[in-house]
């Protein structure tokens, strides 16, 4: 399995993550066009042929133009699984465990998508939950080889399975904790999705600022930690899934995309609702805060609580104030 880093370190940080929409399609052509697993083809895009791009970007380029290929291709899979059940019976005998890496290579198929297609074929009275059970647990798979090969597509996959979805979890927990640990460090106070959830919110963002505060000219009421790519695609879909409903509720803020974004992503006319752009978080001099002065607001109004469940310090419950302008000191 290709190496994953985890967050960017290095000379990685000089990488480009914010492309143009010449070099973005050249990518997309190049993954369309390959020939081979698409662990294969992530190794090509992130050692040989665009090295000065920021690695994860490339790989979550790859993830979006796979889904979205067999996502146009769905509707062939009950096909597909009767020919790829006959062509591992009539050739399991000629090869040891590499028959169904093969196959996938042939078809242009993610290995566990070539496994889930087979398997049920193979296992046509199961339940669908049960076919999932064999692909996260294989030994269970009462042939011996069948499931052999099934582990090997398993750890030769980095699209799909159990393995690729844990991997993708802890890397959107570990640049959510960066968004906390990055947030405090600049000395905004907020509450968490946790905290949220407490209030009796459903749909919440990773993290809502108890007081706003302005980064170039702008409120920003909340941040959205994506450890992903945000292309212009990408981009609305989130939108429309979550982003709409944080600025009609909440007030304008951020998304981060910390894997970077095409360069027509910022200027979507769908951000005007109040949704900025970023590849990373905000510059410690771009940020303004509200100060509150001490003679006109007392120190025992400002009720303040610390949260043990995630260790930040909570400013107590919302309220609304009036802030004078005078009082809006930008950080040294």
């Amino acid at each position: 399995m290709s190496q994953v880093p985890g967050l960017a370190g290095g000379n990685e940080q000089q990488r480009r993550k914010i492309l143009s929409g010449g070099e973005y399609n050249r990518i997309c052509q190049f993954i369309n066009g390959f020939h081979g697993l698409a662990i294969d083809c992530e190794f090509e895009l992130r050692n040989r042929f665009f090295r000065d791009v920021e690695p994860m970007a490339l790989t979550c380029i790859l993830q979006s133009e796979l889904f979205n290929r067999a996502r146009g291709h769905h509707w062939k899979q009950d096909q597909r699984g009767k020919k790829l059940l006959k062509v591992y019976e009539e050739q399991k005998n000629l090869y040891d465990n590499a028959l169904l890496i093969r196959m996938a290579c042939v078809e242009a198929l993610n290995p566990v998508a070539l496994c889930r297609m087979l398997l049920q074929e193979k296992y046509k009275a199961r339940h669908r939950s049960h076919i999932s059970q064999l692909l996260r647990h294989p030994h269970l798979i009462d042939d011996p080889r069948l499931a052999a090969n099934v582990q090997q597509c398993i750890i030769s996959d980095n699209q799909e399975g159990s393995i690729t979805d844990l991997r993708r979890r802890i890397m959107g927990e570990e640049y959510e904790l960066k968004l906390k640990n990055l947030a405090k460090e600049a000395g905004i106070h907020f509450y968490d999705e946790q905290d949220l959830r407490r209030m009796g919110y459903d749909k919440t963002p990773d993290i809502k600022m108890i007081l706003p505060f302005l980064y170039r000219g702008s409120v920003i009421n909340w941040i959205e930690s994506k450890a992903n790519f945000g292309d212009t695609k990408a981009h609305k879909f989130n939108i429309q899934q979550q982003l709409q409903s944080y600025c009609n509720r909440f007030g304008p803020g951020i998304i981060i995309y910390w894997f970077g974004y095409h360069e027509e992503t910022p200027s979507l006319p769908d951000n005007n609702i109040g949704i900025t752009v970023l590849a990373d978080f905000p510059a410690k001099e771009d940020l303004v805060f509200m100060q509150l002065a001490q003679e006109e607001f007392p120190a025992e109004t400002l009720a303040t609580k610390e949260d043990s469940s995630t260790g930040n310090q909570l400013l107590g419950e919302p309220f609304v104030a009036e802030y004078p302008t005078k009082e809006l000191k930008k950080l040294s």
